[in-house]
C-alpha cells in the first residue's frame, strides 16, 4: 500500500461521511428552522438530492428528528472510537446525545416485531391480546414508549443497568404520558427473577456481554408465558468490503458479540423454543422463538 493508496481512500471514505453530516445538516436546519446562506443551503439540498432524490418525501418532522439524532449518535461514537481506541468494551456512553440517539434507533423495531407477526399467526394472536413485554437493555426508553403507543393493551417493563440511561428514561416516560404501563427497573437481564410474567421478551444482543447469553435465555425463557415469545436482535454488517469487520468492531466494542444466525437458533431450540424464524431488517436480523 503506497501513500498515494492509503491518501485515495482516506479521501474515498470521507466523502461517503461528510454526505451524512450534509443529510444531517439539512435536517438540524429545517427542525430548528435555523437560516442558512441560500447558496449554502442549495448545495445542501443538491447533496441530499445526490444521495436519494425522493429521501425526505412523505417523511415527517418527527420521524426527519429522529433520523438526525441517529446521525448525531453515530458521528459522536465514531469520534470516540478515533479518540479512544485503547477503551475497552462495553457500554460506558454518558453523552446523552449518544443516549437518545441509540434509542430512537430502537423504536423501529416494534414495526419490525408487527411485520414478523403478520407472517407468525400465534404471534400476530399474542399481539392483538393484552400482554407485557420485557425491554433488556431499555436504554432511554424509547422502544418502551414506542410499544406503550403502539400496542394500547399492553404493559411494559424495561430493565437496564447503565443509570445515565435509565435516568433520561424516566423522563422519558414521564413525558410520554405512559408511566402507568411502563416499568422501569435498575436491573441486568442475569438478575431477571420473574416467572411466567411476559408475553413477549426483546433482547438486543450487540449490548449484551456475550458470557451472560446463555444465563440470559435462561432467565428469560423462565419469564416467558407458556407459549411467550422471544425477540433476538442481532447487527448485521454494511454490504461493503469491511462491512463485516466493521459490524463486528462495533458490537465487541460496545461490550456484546456478533452472533451468527444459526448460532442463535440452536441456542434457542436447546432452550425448548419452537416456531423460531429469522427476519432481516435494515443493518439487523431478528431472531424469534416461541416458548414451547
Amino acid at each position: 500500500m503506497s501513500v498515494e493508496s492509503l491518501m485515495v481512500a482516506t479521501q474515498k471514505l470521507g466523502a461517503s461521511m461528510e454526505a451524512l453530516a450534509a443529510l444531517g445538516a439539512e435536517l438540524r436546519l429545517r427542525r430548528d428552522k435555523l437560516f442558512a446562506a441560500p447558496r449554502l443551503r442549495q448545495l445542501l439540498q443538491e447533496v441530499v438530492h445526490g444521495i436519494d432524490p425522493k429521501m425526505l418525501d412523505g417523511v415527517t418532522a418527527d420521524q426527519e428528528e429522529a433520523a438526525l439524532a441517529i446521525i448525531e449518535a453515530f458521528f459522536r461514537q465514531a469520534v470516540d472510537l478515533l479518540e479512544n481506541p485503547a477503551r475497552a468494551p462495553g457500554w460506558t456512553h454518558a453523552d446523552p446525545a449518544v443516549l437518545h440517539g441509540q434509542g430512537l434507533t430502537s423504536r423501529r423495531f416494534i414495526r419490525v416485531i408487527e411485520v414478523l407477526a403478520s407472517r407468525q399467526a400465534d404471534l400476530k394472536e399474542a399481539l392483538q391480546r393484552p400482554g407485557v413485554l420485557l425491554d433488556v437493555g431499555t436504554g432511554v426508553g424509547w422502544l418502551a414508549i414506542e410499544a406503550a403507543r403502539s400496542w394500547p393493551a399492553w404493559k411494559v417493563v424495561g430493565i437496564d443497568r447503565w443509570e445515565p440511561a435509565l435516568s433520561l428514561a424516566r423522563k422519558n416516560v414521564a413525558a410520554s404520558g405512559f408511566e402507568q404501563r411502563i416499568e422501569l427497573r435498575a436491573q441486568s437481564v442475569e438478575q431477571l427473577e420473574d416467572e411466567g410474567a411476559f408475553t413477549l421478551a426483546w433482547l438486543p444482543s450487540p449490548f449484551l456481554p456475550p458470557e451472560i447469553i446463555t444465563a440470559a435465555l435462561e432467565r428469560v425463557r423462565r419469564a416467558l408465558v407458556p407459549g411467550g415469545w422471544v425477540v433476538f436482535g442481532v447487527k448485521m454488517p454494511a454490504a461493503t468490503p469491511w462491512g463485516e469487520a466493521m459490524t463486528a468492531l462495533k458490537v465487541v466494542r460496545d461490550g456484546g458479540h456478533p452472533w451468527k444466525t444459526e448460532e442463535v437458533e440452536k441456542k434457542l431450540l436447546d432452550l425448548g423454543f419452537d416456531q423460531i424464524e429469522a427476519s432481516l431488517t435494515a443493518g439487523s436480523t431478528l431472531i424469534v422463538g416461541r416458548a414451547g
